[in-house]
């Protein structure tokens, strides 16, 4: 078995996973500055554990931003080990930061008693700690989104690599200042951090249950680990290949285990993909080899259901999936997801979900039950309320008391992923997402909220072309659109309603057409103004949105760098607005 030949030698200074301490310590504290800065966050928010990853990124922050900058969150479970708690409060108080402890075992009963029989009655203890690491998740941007922060998070480059952690949980942060820094490396950071030797020398766990330990999961220990991903990734490209057994210094038995295992945990580092928009006989590379226009007909509307479909099955057949579990709402887009799944799968593997929480949410017909009705799909509807209710009343006052309607919305957005990815674990299905291309592309989502699926189907349909869809899926259901944003504590009479920014109404086929042309044909304010025949403040604005929303759409940055995209209307952004439309102004070529 050779080595790939993906990096630099490992140990080297500049090697992705090693490093001296001092220079990763440099990087991770840039990063954490720099991201605090790019998102305008007054604080950082880290949710402490008692283990060396969490307390190095606590002192890291600290670096950073100061300790007044930092709130420390210590959430333990029944199966959470006293010392590792104890040990938790004990660094926040010698870092100097405000902390507090929330214990999530009561919120984990009420979803236990209420909420699970109703879903998924055979969930195991994984599915529970799953759960759990989400609800952190939830509950860490909350504390940051009412404080105006962001949340960091914990995880090191070994850990990704192998799949070692809770999709949409302990992955879901603003930032991952040690991403790239393997265990190996990350001890020798804490040590330069003076994080205490209990913590360095305690036995990485996830926690899941008493007596569970990383290394035993995985099979190997973290020296055993990283010499296999140093030896497969960082090995120098210039070097004679050499079987990885021999240069990592395991047998070949375990080298075969530990590669099956990163491949396998692909769709973990992976944003949930969508169908393709490209035009099936526009060549590559020409700069226009995406979909030219809105949905105009019923051709080019079958091509992307057939592709949305094809999506659905192939995902499924891949990850030998029972079926999927979606979020069943009363909007167009779930209805249509689920129409899309059902053509897939057929009715008997698709799974519907409906999880209301607010009193006072109305429900536009038809209602859930018959759009399952009309598929002949299951759904399961049960009322998330006691769940968040205690969720709320465990977080300290001071917190919730400053979260506003939005914040609470998407909270709650996060506590439902949790619940589905639950009923995913427990009943090995895959998570299909509802939302479409318009909301994703404006940031009208939740990240790791309604925006946390496997999959997303819809992710390459405008809103303006879902009816088309759904009459291409054999289906006429009068569903109208965005009527389930109430619930979700989003705004639903016009597209640009909820932004700030927006100078007045704008219909959804102009609204999507502005989007197509600005990010699809990447042609530039000016041109789509004068294309779609807008407003040119409107087109710049929609630009704006789409540019402050990438936050909501790539990976949270690493020291390796962002991988995000720029577009030319990013560009023109940067100009003095009173320039943009001027008419002495020529605009200038994409390659400019």
């Amino acid at each position: 078995m050779a080595a790939e030949r993906l990096g630099k030698p490992a140990g080297t200074d500049d090697s992705p996973g090693t490093g001296r301490p001092e220079r990763l310590r440099s990087k991770s504290v840039e990063l954490i500055r720099e991201t605090a800065d790019t998102l305008d966050a007054e604080n950082a928010v880290v949710c402490l554990s008692g283990g060396v990853d969490s307390a190095t990124t606590a002192a890291l922050a600290v670096e950073a931003l100061g300790a007044s900058a930092v709130t420390a969150l210590i959430m333990p479970t029944d199966t959470t080990d006293e010392r590792h708690t104890s040990d938790a409060r004990s660094f926040a108080d010698s870092l100097g930061v405000d902390h507090a402890t929330v214990p999530l075992e009561p919120a984990l009963d009420v979803f236990k008693r209420y909420v699970a029989p109703r879903i998924a009655a055979d969930g195991d203890a994984v599915a529970v700690g799953n759960l759990a690491a989400r609800v952190r998740m939830a509950c860490a941007h909350l504390v940051a989104d009412a404080s105006d922060g962001m949340v960091v998070g914990t995880s090191n480059r070994t850990e990704r690599l192998f799949g070692y952690f809770t999709k949409y949980g302990d992955d879901a942060a603003d930032l991952h200042p040690l991403g790239e820094y393997d265990k190996t490396s990350v001890r020798a950071l804490a040590t330069s951090l003076d994080v205490p030797q209990p913590i360095r020398s305690r036995p990485p766990t996830a926690g899941f249950w008493p007596g569970q330990t990383d290394e035993a999961d995985l099979g190997a220990s973290y020296e055993t680990l990283d010499g296999v991903l140093g030896a497969l990734v960082d090995a120098d490209p210039d070097a004679p290949p050499a079987p990885i057994d021999e240069a990592a210094g395991v047998d070949r038995e375990t080298v075969t285990r530990l590669l099956d295992r990163v491949r396998r945990s692909d769709h973990k580092r992976e944003r949930p993909p969508v169908p393709s928009r490209r035009v099936a006989d526009t060549p590559a590379g020409t700069g226009d080899a995406v979909a030219r226009s809105l949905v105009g007909g019923d051709r080019r509307a079958s091509t992307i259901a057939a592709r949305a479909v094809d999506l659905v099955q192939s995902r499924v057949d891949a990850a030998d999936a029972e079926g999927v579990v979606l979020d069943l709402g009363a909007g167009r887009e779930s209805s249509v997801a689920a129409a899309v799944a059902v053509e897939a799968l057929g009715p008997g593997r698709v799974r519907g979900l409906h999880l209301p929480c607010h009193k006072a949410a109305g429900i536009a017909e038809p209602a859930p039950q018959s759009i399952a009705d009309d598929l002949g799909i299951e759904l399961d509807r049960v009322t998330i309320r006691p769940l968040v209710t205690e969720l709320e009343a465990t977080l300290p006052v001071r917190i919730t008391e400053r979260a506003g309607a939005a914040d609470l919305a998407e909270f709650v957005s996060r506590v439902r992923t949790a619940c589905r990815y639950y009923v995913a674990n427990a009943d090995d299905r895959l998570v299909v997402g509802t939302t479409n291309r318009t909301d994703t592309l404006l940031g009208r989502v939740t990240r790791y909220g309604d925006a946390a699926a496997d999959l997303r189907p819809l992710g390459a349909t405008y809103a303006s072309e879902l009816a088309a869809i759904d009459r291409q899926l054999g289906r006429s259901v009068a569903v109208p659109d965005r009527s389930d944003r109430r619930d979700r504590g989003r705004s639903g009479a016009t597209p640009l309603e909820d932004d700030r920014e927006a100078p007045g109404s704008v219909s959804a086929d102009t609204l999507d057409a502005i989007l197509a042309r600005l990010v699809d044909r990447d042609v530039g304010i000016e041109s789509t103004a004068d294309a779609v025949d807008a407003d040119r403040e409107t087109v710049r604005r929609c630009a704006a949105r789409h540019v402050a929303s990438e936050r909501s759409r790539g990976h949270p940055p690493t020291t390796a760098g962002d991988d995000a995209r720029r577009y030319f209307h990013e560009l023109e952004l940067k100009i003095d607005p009173p320039t943009i439309g001027s008419p002495s102004r020529t605009e200038p070529n994409a390659d400019d």
